[in-house]
């Protein structure tokens, strides 16, 4: 549980703009989930064929995260999103919205669709699914934060949800690139900011996309049911490094906080050893990046989100009102980054526009 707030009723009307302002949209609840077998890396390196130790020193992940049979994204984003909805009192009845995303569902009905059904939300509560892959979950923020502060929607909940064991397996991708990733979800309940709250709320959004690294990791089905990858990790991890970094100096200028005031750097983590790098390109302490990939991997679009979890949750325990830097990148190079910051603080910021 990230944090605790006084609960939302839903009226059955869209949130009212104030003072002609766009509703300021806060973080009610947070959660997460991820898969129940835990798998120490040297039996990855195995399953690959590779020599046992290599993903520990090569990336330095000592542990996945593999769901147990039973358990696929329907179920991890239905877990996460139930946690997400505990701290405030909200009912899966009371959603206007479900925005879902997810980097490894492709059934039909969407991932979404299928969520709606398992929350058992209301007929008229609308669900969306939205792309992007490990950029998904800022993507979805920015959606559902326009339904928000748009006065579309008063409750609004955003899911990510991934499950890599049962795509990026044996025989269909090297070990070098399969073996990075774990499955797990997040989940954020959003809803209209008030005065005075403890909440954290949704600055600015903005994203881009550096096409010249495009070609650095591509994936796609063959025609024997196979997956072709190309995939160069030295480009990745050099312009990973590179555009996390311009990324941040973008939320420092846009949002006008300094890097050195953030509590926390909730972002995407393609590996422990490439954050400790970009940790020292940034010039900032590693231990201000929540660990999410060292013990689970690297969980597509749901990284970004269970590190944003775990800084909401720490400074929830720590009493710490310092904002939360967002960052995250995606296949293409795509990227985007944002923050959040106490729902006080927000809401002088709106009224002063």
């Amino acid at each position: 549980m990230a944090h605790r707030s006084a609960g939302h009723q839903i009226s059955g009307h869209p949130a009212r703009k104030q003072n002609g302002h766009a509703e300021t949209v806060c973080i009610a609840g947070s959660g997460t989930a991820q898969g129940s077998r835990t798998v120490a890396s040297e039996d990855v390196d195995r399953a690959f064929g590779m020599t046992p130790g290599k993903l520990r020193r090569r990336a330095g992940i000592e542990s996945l995260a593999y769901v147990s049979e039973g358990e696929n994204e329907l179920s991890l984003g239905a877990r996460a999103a139930r946690e997400a909805l505990r701290p405030s009192g909200t009912d899966a009845g009371d959603l206007d919205w479900i925005v879902a995303t997810s980097e490894t569902h492709h059934d039909y009905p969407s991932l979404a669709a299928q969520l709606h059904s398992t929350l058992v939300v209301r007929e008229n509560c609308a669900a969306l699914d939205i792309g992007g892959g490990c950029l998904g979950l800022l993507n979805a923020f920015v959606v559902a934060q326009s339904l928000v502060a748009s006065g579309e929607a008063q409750t609004v909940v955003v899911i990510s949800a991934d499950v890599h064991s049962r795509t990026l397996i044996p025989g269909r991708v090297a070990g070098e690139f399969g073996g990075l990733f774990g499955d797990g979800a997040s989940a954020f309940l959003l809803r209209p900011a008030r005065a005075r709250e403890e909440s954290f709320a949704l600055g600015k959004f903005f994203f881009g996309c550096a096409g010249q690294y495009a070609g650095a990791v591509c994936v796609s089905d063959d025609k024997d049911g196979g997956l072709t990858l190309r995939f160069d990790g030295d480009a990745l991890s050099r312009a990973a490094i590179s555009r996390m970094d311009k990324v941040i100096a973008a939320v420092e200028l846009r949002s006008g906080i300094a890097r050195t005031e953030a509590g926390a750097f909730a972002t995407h983590q393609p590996n422990p050893r490439l954050m400790a790098l970009v940790a020292k390109q940034c010039g900032l302490p590693a231990a201000l990046f929540p660990e999410v990939a060292r013990l689970s991997g690297n969980l597509g679009s749901s990284t970004c989100g269970t590190a944003l979890h775990l800084a909401l949750q720490r400074a929830a325990e720590e009493r710490q009102a310092k904002p939360i830097f967002l960052a995250s990148l995606g296949p293409g190079l795509l990227f985007g980054g944002g923050w959040v910051e106490r729902a006080e603080r927000a809401i002088e910021r709106q009224r002063d526009l």
